[in-house]
């Protein structure tokens, strides 16, 4: 141990005598173990943590899914969900929900916040207990039961003032009179960031095997069991289902996974898991750069080593030197990087924070992200100090004391040291590819053309409970707030939809059938996106008018249906033909929908989606389609949150027991769902620079290390006449080659690291030439300056120096 901590001393003494490869070591180490403590710090906080609760890592999710149906994934119906509950023994719990928004009123003003309908045992699922008053009771959750509520900790401080005596006290929700029965504890939002809860009272045996309520189900293992054996367990019940129920139940499978694999979604996990292999790559360029500055060290210390074997060293002995000089330079790049980290940390929390994440992300530095950084600063010491200290070793110790300019070991070092730039290279361009490509992906998204007016532009959803089922009543709510809302002043239009364009909220997506044309299959029908909206909502946005007409009052409930389509609809499906006058049925090849007829074709507006940016849409009247809910939009002349307080004022005056709810400009609409992209693709050009610095670093490193090296015979060049061209050249050479090899490499790389972009990336192609040509010229250029600055330096050896020092 004495010998292992004067090892670490001599590390130090020797670092100190070094400062400028420690200072660059430090750095590219700093940044390295940082920025990849930093991303596993978000991967682990959104998918490997899990719930925060006891046995949160038992508590999943069953889903079914239907593969000759396209259906990837669904919730369960209300009489498989009640077979399942009889027939299943690998849970100790199966409990489901069903989540929405839900008014509250009551003698408050109207509000509308998150909540779930659960069966009674789900609440307990999780082990957490009320902190006021009781949880829900079995029973509660049965058709006719009591209507009893669970508040939220932040409903309870912000609406009701943090009063316990809110505890059987009756509020009314979506109308309806309910009591409150408990209070749960603060950051308690399970299963869908709720802030109030109710008993799911639906009856599995009502209704067509196959058809009304569908639930999400919700089950929690029992100890020992495997997500595997669950879900073996759910296709066995699965199948004896559709052997009894053909019609409903034919190809559909049952499938346990983790409730956050549930919620987070392959798009997500992939990306994540892309950003984290991305910045890997950035930590093994920072130690390539430390273990080829290491190895240039090494070679000058090539007669120190020689010395010291003479006089009885082992190599083992020799490496544990090489390895405290690399640990040191770990140990504290390790806690410089924490600070990084720790600062990267909070900066990625607040920029995400209006994104409204799942409830469950925790994304900190928790004791395994802790333990990951000091498994990775184990790693960089062995990566960074092994390589120089092994190659140290293989001198030719007496070749080494007769001189040690001559020592045997130079070209191996060379070599290695020429290896790892053609490294370090070729992860570079794969990063900058990246970088690139997220660089061109956000300006595009900035600077698109959305087809339709964002600026100056209010809006706020408005919904009806799901009981009332009064469609001419609703209808005509919707049509006098439209009027009352564009009667405000400063608003130059307003109008009523569905959806927005371009937002998270955004036009729904239904197959569809063409007049004229025949399907064999259900999956063989056309997909298309539907809004429904009220007249003026194209003057409100602005969306030219291409061909035909806009819809007017004339367009009621009992008058002919139409539709207006938008120009891709008319490429893609219409082959770019007269569209007006042709019919389409919205729904599957069963579907009783009336048909409805083309009378205009409007411009394309940007969908919401990155990978489908203008999608096919229908736009279909409102007033022929009722709604429980819908957006109102709003052109005003002033700011546009100004008319919060005015709308929800033209609503309570309607109906006092609704709320509007998410008050927001439509440019925030849109920017809301389109988040990751601007975040991660910042973090991927953060990547990219970092690792185009590194490189060039590296590069420059090796250059200046063989210039050194090579001092003696660039000065014997010299005086046998050789010019300043032949050494440049002779010199760049070296440094072209490394560079074309790992250009080349690189290139490959960043083709295959674009391909998994593809999830992030805004209206373009992941093997953009003008990114890849770009890179390639920015790396060409930023090589060939490392390797030019060395390369004149040599130029400038004085041959009778070069000869006496050797």
């Amino acid at each position: 141990m004495s010998s292992l901590a004067g090892d670490i001393r001599l590390g130090v003494r020797t670092l100190i005598k070094a400062p400028a490869l420690t200072a660059v070591s430090l750095i590219a180490l700093t940044i390295g173990i940082g920025l990849t403590t930093m991303m596993f710090s978000i991967v682990y906080g959104a998918l490997m943590k899990g719930l925060p609760y006891p046995d949160g890592d038992r508590i999943v999710a069953v889903s079914r899914a239907n593969p000759e149906r396209g259906i990837e994934s669904q919730s369960i119906p209300v009489q498989d969900f009640a077979d399942f509950r009889r027939q299943q023994t690998v849970f100790s719990e199966l409990g489901g929900y069903t989540s929405g928004t839900l008014n509250v009123s009551g003698r408050e003003k109207a509000e509308r916040f998150s909540g779930s309908w659960v069966t009674a045992n789900l609440i307990g699922m999780t082990g957490v207990k009320p902190m006021l008053g009781r949880a829900f009771l079995p029973g509660e959750d049965t058709p006719g039961g009591p209507r009893v509520a669970l508040l939220g900790y932040a409903i309870w401080r912000d609406r009701y003032g943090a009063d316990d005596a809110v505890v059987g006290r009756s509020i009314r929700v979506n109308g309806v009179p309910y009591e409150v029965i408990g209070v749960m504890p603060e950051g308690f939002r399970f299963p869908q960031d709720d802030a109030l809860w109710l008993p799911w009272q639906v009856d599995p045996l009502t209704g067509k095997r196959g058809e009304g309520a569908f639930i999400d189900v919700v089950g929690k293992l029992k100890p020992g069991v495997t997500l595997d054996e669950a879900s073996a367990d759910l296709i066995t019940m699965s199948k004896r289902l559709a052997s009894d129920y053909k019609e409903s139940n034919e190809g559909f499978q049952a499938y346990a996974e983790t409730f956050v694999d549930s919620q987070m979604g392959d798009e997500p996990k992939q990306l994540l898991y892309t950003m984290m292999g991305a910045v890997f790559f950035v930590l093994l360029i920072a130690c390539s750069n430390v273990a080829n500055l290491l190895l240039d060290r090494a070679a000058h210390r090539t007669r120190e080593v020689g010395v010291r074997v003479a006089l009885g060293a082992t190599r083992a002995q020799i490496i544990r030197v090489f390895l405290a000089e690399s640990f040191v330079l770990a140990a504290v790049g390790t806690v410089l990087g924490m600070v990084l980290a720790y600062v990267s940390v909070n900066v990625f929390n607040r920029s995400i924070a209006d994104a409204r994440p799942p409830f469950f992300i925790d994304i900190a530095l928790h004791p395994p992200v802790l333990a990951f950084a000091v498994v990775m600063a184990v790693a960089s010491t062995l990566f960074a100090g092994l390589i120089p200290a092994i190659q140290s070793t293989r001198s030719d110790i007496a070749e080494v004391l007769k001189d040690e300019s001559r020592g045997s070991s130079g070209l191996r070092i060379g070599r290695m040291s020429r290896a790892l730039v053609v490294f370090e290279i070729a992860l570079s361009c794969g990063l900058l590819v990246a970088a690139g490509l997220m660089i061109k992906s956000v300006t595009k998204m900035r600077t698109m053309d959305t087809g339709f007016t964002s600026a100056d532009v209010f809006t706020a959803r408005v919904g009806f409970p799901a009981q009332y089922t009064d469609s001419a009543a609703q209808r005509q709510f919707f049509e006098q707030l439209r009027t009352r809302v564009g009667a405000l002043p400063g608003v130059q239009a307003a109008s009523i939809s569905s959806g927005l364009p371009g937002a998270q909220q955004g036009p729904d997506g239904n197959r569809f059938t063409l007049d004229g044309a025949t399907y064999a299959r259900e999956t063989d029908l056309p997909d298309t996106r539907t809004l429904q909206v009220s007249t003026g909502f194209f003057s409100t946005l602005q969306i030219a008018l291409r061909r035909g007409r806009l819809f007017t009052d004339a367009d009621r409930r009992e008058t002919l249906p139409v539709a207006i389509v938008n120009e891709r609809f008319v490429r893609q499906y219409l082959d770019g033909g007269d569209a007006l006058g042709r019919r389409v049925r919205l729904g599957g090849l069963e579907s009783t929908a009336p048909w409805v007829t083309i009378v205009g074709v409007v411009g394309d507006v940007f969908g919401g989606d990155p990978e489908e940016p203008r999608p096919p849409i229908v736009f279909q009247p409102f007033a022929q389609n009722a709604s429980n809910f819908a957006y109102i939009t709003a052109r005003t002349t002033g700011a546009p949150l100004d008319l919060a307080t005015p709308v929800r004022e033209a609503v309570a005056s309607l109906n006092p027991d609704l709320p509007i709810y998410w008050p927001m400009t439509l440019e925030k609409a849109i920017a809301e769902p389109l988040w990751f992209i601007r975040v991660f693709g910042t973090m991927f050009m953060i990547f990219g620079v970092v690792a185009l610095f590194l490189a060039a670093i590296g590069l420059y490193a090796v250059m200046s290390f063989s210039v050194s090296r090579r001092a003696r015979e660039v000065g014997i060049r010299i005086a046998l006449g050789a010019s300043s061209g032949n050494v440049v050249r002779l010199i760049f050479g070296q440094g072209a080659w490394q560079l074309g090899v790992g250009l080349g490499i690189g290139l490959l790389f960043a083709a295959a690291i674009s391909r998994l972009m593809a999830v992030i990336l805004f209206d373009m192609n992941p093997l953009d030439a003008t990114v890849f040509g770009g890179v390639a010229a920015v790396l060409a250029l930023t090589g060939t300056v490392a390797c030019l600055v060395p390369a004149q330096r040599a130029t400038r050896v004085d041959p009778t120096d070069a000869m006496r020092s050797t």
